[in-house]
């Protein structure tokens, strides 16, 4: 009785903080209900016995959107506050117009979500896929059913996730028209607390994901949470003011964006001219190139996620305060 009246009222808070993001005025206040947010679903997925997905929402929907948001309200909530702020004399009807979009956007909602709802309730009962991946895991090369899907069974499905964050990059310096490796900004020195915190944070980080890579095999973790959480390292020294990643030259940049993806398609095609299916292993040496690829994987993971942040944080010359520090620069 007490877990399921905790389930509901972690239900009715994830709510509320739903409609405070969606209704608070001032940006900063909803970057923080979504960091909250983030790791209220966190604990919702590990209330669903889902770890690894919780591990990945807390890593990613928590920590690192969290220090993405905030670092780029600091570039662009001036502007995007005094846009926001209510004219003298506002236009006739624009309140009205508000609030029929808003109820349209909260109808599409309601429809969507009874939608899902009537999918669910009308699921076939059945264990689903269980009893097959139960079958096939002595020929895995691991020893936790989720590994064993995401890196074995159905490889191609995190070979597309890597290849998803390597558009996502290529769109970002697409968009901007330049490379963020070869970004020369001026960081200035932080205070002593992010200096002490980025200290203590990153030797943790490291260890931390080192960890989350090697208990992939037999628990949940892998390349994807080991991946976020050495990017959230590289993002703490960049803020701390460690341009190291600039600095890199522009082969070993680029390499490193696609060492993952390109990683996945070198074992694939080299499994087609073995005669087996594409990303299939071979069933005594499968254990040995999981943590290859995961290995790989994580570190291309990271280094992305890292480079996003280059890349935003780059945005600082277009803005408004940047260029009159540089015209007042000799």
């Amino acid at each position: 009785m007490l877990e399921l009246a905790f389930d509901a009222l972690l239900c009715v808070f994830l709510l509320g903080l739903v409609w405070q993001i969606l209704t608070v005025r001032q940006l900063y206040q909803a970057a923080i209900f979504f960091i909250a947010f983030g790791l209220s679903m966190a604990l919702a997925w590990a209330r669903l016995a889902a770890p690894d997905v919780a591990l990945a929402e807390a890593a990613i929907g928590a920590g690192l959107l969290g220090v993405l948001l905030i670092d780029s309200l600091r570039v662009f909530a001036p502007s995007a506050e005094a846009d926001s702020r209510p004219k003298d004399s506002p236009a006739r009807g624009g309140s009205k117009r508000s609030i029929f979009g808003r109820s349209v956007v909260m109808l599409v909602g309601a429809v969507a979500t009874g939608l899902l709802l009537l999918a669910i309730w009308r699921m076939p009962a059945g264990g689903g896929l269980t009893q097959a991946v139960a079958e096939a895991m002595p020929d895995s090369g691991v020893a936790h059913p989720v590994t064993a899907v995401l890196l074995n069974f159905r490889g191609y499905d995190t070979w597309l996730e890597v290849g998803v964050l390597l558009l996502a990059m290529l769109g970002l310096l697409v968009v901007r028209g330049d490379d963020a490796s070869t970004e020369e900004t001026n960081t200035a020195r932080p205070d002593a607390l992010l200096d002490w915190f980025t200290r203590a944070m990153v030797p943790l980080l490291v260890l931390t994901a080192g960890y989350l890579l090697w208990l992939g095999k037999f628990a949940p973790g892998g390349a994807f949470q080991s991946g976020v959480l050495l990017g959230a390292a590289a993002i703490l020294l960049r803020l701390n003011g460690f341009t190291s990643l600039e600095r890199l030259p522009p082969m070993l940049w680029r390499g490193s964006l696609v060492l993952g993806f390109a990683a996945f398609l070198v074992h694939g095609t080299g499994a087609l001219l073995a005669g087996r299916r594409f990303l299939e292993f071979p069933a005594e040496q499968a254990g040995q190139w999981i943590l290859g690829l995961e290995v790989l994987a994580a570190y291309s993971i990271a280094f992305t996620l890292a480079a996003f942040f280059i890349g935003l944080h780059g945005s600082d010359r277009g803005s408004p305060q940047a260029a009159s520090t540089t015209d007042q620069e000799p």
